[in-house]
């Protein structure tokens, strides 16, 4: 249940956020506050130094936001995020969700922040997919494991799973890194056919290949995807710890023991435990 609208804006909130407050006559979402205010800190970390867009829920409606505004906490420009207070300025703004940019700011060249990620985001587009999804998922861990790549996993919030490390502190080249997406999506492949090629033709037909990479793809829409159009200069990744606003479940941190046992339930906002996370580095 919402809380009162007085009690939202007075003078204990910045002032910015109190003239919104009355403008819009806008109410918090209560559990959403109380939510960021156990999950703000372990999520800061993947915002600093970063340009981040959020995604706000009025009225059952998604509203994506990359720039500020006049009487938001970031009046013009990139939204940044520099402090848990600015992610609790932005909660009670009915933010659900962060994303920063993929590429950091190249002037954090001394701290974390200014580095590149590599992502990979599998995902299934059917409902029915999810089971096998997972399987894809625990598979290309212990494939980035064998290669000693050091990952981090996390469910998207709806239907996949994200990979994610850092490249440090590197100027990008977005052809190679989709090029390293497709080789590494061409091994899965080759893994999921001799271990489970009788549990995925149940459902993905034998004449389609189990990955594919392009999301535009016309022909295989029963395959499971890892997308590398996603990799590109404004490319952004929803935020470990945020709620996916469609869903209202967390983008939830895991490990890769987790992954086949996990049901989309366990990622409910008020079970989630929050443990603090490094970004892995793979230079």
């Amino acid at each position: 249940m919402a809380r009162p609208f007085g009690r939202l804006c007075n003078y204990s909130y910045p002032y910015t956020l109190s003239v919104l407050c009355y403008t819009l006559n806008l109410m918090p979402i209560e559990w959403l506050v109380e939510y960021w205010n156990r999950a703000a800190g372990a999520t800061l970390p993947f915002l600093v130094n970063r340009k981040v867009a959020v995604q706000q829920v009025f009225d059952g409606k998604i509203l994506y936001r990359r720039h500020g505004a006049k009487g938001l906490p970031d009046k013009i420009g990139w939204i940044e995020i520099k402090s848990s207070q600015d992610i609790l300025k932005w909660a009670y703004l009915h933010t659900y969700s962060f994303h920063p940019h993929l590429n950091g700011d190249p002037s954090a060249s001394s701290g974390r922040g200014g580095d590149l990620w590599f992502v990979m985001d599998i995902d299934g587009r059917t409902s029915q997919a999810f089971e096998l999804v997972k399987i894809a998922t625990y598979e290309m861990s212990q494939l980035l494991a064998r290669k000693k790549i050091k990952h981090l996993i996390k469910f998207s919030g709806n239907r996949g799973f994200h990979f994610l490390w850092s490249l440090g502190n590197i100027t990008p080249h977005w052809l190679s890194l989709r090029k390293q997406i497709r080789s590494l999506a061409g091994e899965l492949e080759r893994i999921l056919q001799t271990k489970h090629k009788n549990k995925f033709s149940r459902l993905i037909p034998k004449t389609s290949p189990i990955i594919i990479t392009s999301s535009t793809d016309p022909i295989h829409k029963k395959s499971i995807l890892i997308d590398e159009q996603i990799i590109h200069k404004n490319g952004m990744i929803r935020s470990p710890y945020s709620v996916h606003p469609k869903t209202g479940l967390v983008s939830l941190p895991l490990r890769a023991s987790e992954i086949l046992s996990f049901k989309p339930q366990d990622a409910k906002p008020e079970g989630v435990r929050i443990r603090k996370l490094k970004m892995p580095e793979n230079k």
